[in-house]
């Protein structure tokens, strides 16, 4: 019986960490999506909002195409210097898990830093699946090759198998604050990458803020106020892994 037990503890510590790795991502691989390794980028680089990404089986992209359209910042793909495999077990039990465990930091693809300018950029929208518990290595790498000041607006976006864990968003948003020490990292966004209802909702907070500032005159509104409002520490609903923090406090 003692046996049985052992082994099916065994088993079920097996597939959670599957889960603790990614959600529904069974095949991907990175290399750029733009070809070869020349990271996918889209929209006018001469804006004031960059989002850039990291994917392995498209579900961050999917996210990350999604938000650009509602915001119009322009896009840059995190691409790796080696690629990850693009077999499942290779990376989840492999390098991925190696790269957690020691910290690492896996190199960036110089071609994804020569498509950006980062000191035009005031508002980043970082976007990442949830590995390990935690944002990937690899984004860990992108934010510690930029200064950061307090006039950088971080705006982290993820996703991953819960999508509602507190755990994997606290490690997640320690690990980009960690990384981009000295931004104004706000809360993050963390729901499924289809979504759309989420993502919507921040939009339309934004947009209702511009709005009142027109009524009112306020000279920080427009489309810049919309574009910072969006991945505000906005409204927590439970299976979306939203949170609003209300006097400092999380409410769940």
């Amino acid at each position: 019986m003692k046996k049985f037990l052992t082994a099916a503890l065994s088993l079920l510590l097996s597939v959670s960490a599957v889960f603790a790795f990614a959600a529904c991502e069974t095949s991907g691989g990175t290399g750029g999506a733009g070809g070869a390794d020349t990271p996918y980028t889209s929209g006018d680089p001469s804006g004031d909002t960059l989002l850039v990404y990291f994917s392995w089986s498209g579900n961050t992209r999917e996210m990350a195409e999604y938000i650009a359209a509602q915001t119009g910042a322009y896009v840059v793909e995190i691409v790796p210097e080696v690629p990850y495999s693009d077999n499942y077990n290779d990376v989840a039990y492999g390098r991925a898990q190696e790269e957690a465990e020691q910290n690492a930091r896996p190199a960036v693809a110089q071609a994804t830093y020569d498509l950006i300018d980062m000191e035009r950029y005031d508002t980043v929208l970082i976007g990442f699946p949830i590995w390990w518990h935690t944002a990937p290595m690899v984004i860990g790498t992108f934010l510690e090759h930029y200064t950061w000041t307090t006039e950088d607006n971080i705006y982290p976006f993820f996703q991953g198998a819960s999508n509602s864990n507190q755990e994997y968003y606290d490690n997640s948003m320690s690990f980009v604050r960690e990384n981009a020490a000295g931004a104004n990292v706000h809360g993050g966004l963390y729901c499924d990458e289809g979504d759309t209802q989420a993502i919507d909702r921040h939009v339309s907070v934004g947009k209702r803020a511009d709005r009142r500032d027109a009524d009112t005159g306020n000279s920080f509104g427009g489309e810049q106020r919309s574009r910072r409002l969006l991945l505000r520490a906005g409204a927590h609903r439970k299976g979306c892994g939203l949170y609003r923090r209300h006097n400092g406090r999380r409410s769940v």
